[in-house]
């Protein structure tokens, strides 16, 4: 390792010691990963990061003596900071600082909520006497920020010289700007059904296999909208939360829960409506297959009896 160390250009005196050796690690551990034929990084993947010690981390900056005293940290560090890598994403900085959190264990009062995620509205919910809706019809900004987007790229392409330099920043502030309202949506979703539920129900929600341009049904408009409201990123960031706070979430099938009228059983085709109608009774099509959820849970999974404590 420190025979490669050496090696590096002289750009890279400056560079500390040990982000150099992680550095060459982490590129000797890629190398060999790809089984000796390493590709480029991909261009939809502008990340970079970097490792940063954990004795690098202090209140003054990060390595105060190379990088100087203008760092300054947008929020309070963790108490007992571990090792973290410094971000690079969207022309902006992060350091993403790792910390231990002492599980909190909650009292387990047996309130289950079944969630169904969606295209037009981010989930809809249903429990035993709260039913609601999250995001509902918010897709359209994102849309138009999404439509922007697209032509800002096709301007893009026929400029030359600072304005396509201009041009790419403007695209990475779009950018963010769209992923920062997705995240905020997740953040305030898992928030709140932690805090009001004890076992959360949440469909698969196979939205990869859905997008497949083989034998697939939905139109570009509807995967485009499927893919930008990361679905599955929400679903990693509700169990962590859950995981906290001491709370349960149990992953469910969904299938024909939309098709299926849950006050009947009856099987419709409900094509691109946003509603459902049987017997005289209309109802939401997204909160009808979170009830459809919620009740084939209650009958068909041994996990939620095990989870739900009988508080009577």
């Amino acid at each position: 390792m420190d025979n490669f160390i050496f090696l590096l250009p002289k750009w890279c005196d400056d560079v500390p010691f040990q982000i150099k050796a992680i550095a060459v690690k982490e590129a000797h551990q890629a190398y060999w990963k790809a089984k000796g034929h390493p590709k480029f990084r991909s261009r939809k993947n502008p990340t970079q990061s970097c490792y940063i010690s954990k004795s690098a981390i202090k209140a003054s900056g990060i390595y105060p003596r190379v990088s100087g005293k203008g760092l300054r940290y947008s929020e309070a560090l963790p108490e007992v900071p571990l090792d973290g890598r410094l971000v690079y994403q969207y022309q902006e900085w992060f350091l993403s600082v790792p910390h231990k959190v002492e599980p909190h264990v909650a009292e387990n009062q047996g309130r289950v909520v079944a969630l169904d995620p969606g295209v037009r509205t981010f989930q809809s919910f249903y429990s035993e006497f709260l039913a609601g809706q999250i995001g509902y019809d918010d897709f359209g900004r994102l849309a138009r920020l999404c439509y922007y987007l697209d032509d800002l790229i096709s301007r893009t392409s026929k400029a030359t010289g600072k304005a396509k330099q201009e041009m790419k920043k403007a695209q990475a502030r779009i950018r963010n700007k769209i992923k920062n309202l997705i995240k905020e949506i997740h953040f305030k979703t898992a928030r709140f059904l932690v805090n009001n539920f004890d076992v959360i129900l949440l469909p698969t929600f196979e939205s990869q296999q859905m997008v497949g341009k083989a034998n697939r049904k939905l139109r570009s408009k509807t995967v485009r909208a499927m893919l930008t409201w990361a679905h599955y990123q929400f679903k990693v960031r509700l169990k962590n939360k859950a995981l906290e706070l001491g709370k349960k979430v149990i992953d469910v099938c969904e299938a024909y829960t939309s098709k299926t009228v849950s006050w009947t059983g009856e099987v419709k085709k409900v094509g691109g409506s946003r509603v459902i109608s049987s017997g005289g009774i209309t109802l939401d099509r997204d909160l009808n297959g979170a009830r459809g959820i919620f009740i084939r849970s209650l009958v068909d999974s041994p996990t939620l009896r095990s989870a739900v404590v009988n508080v009577c």
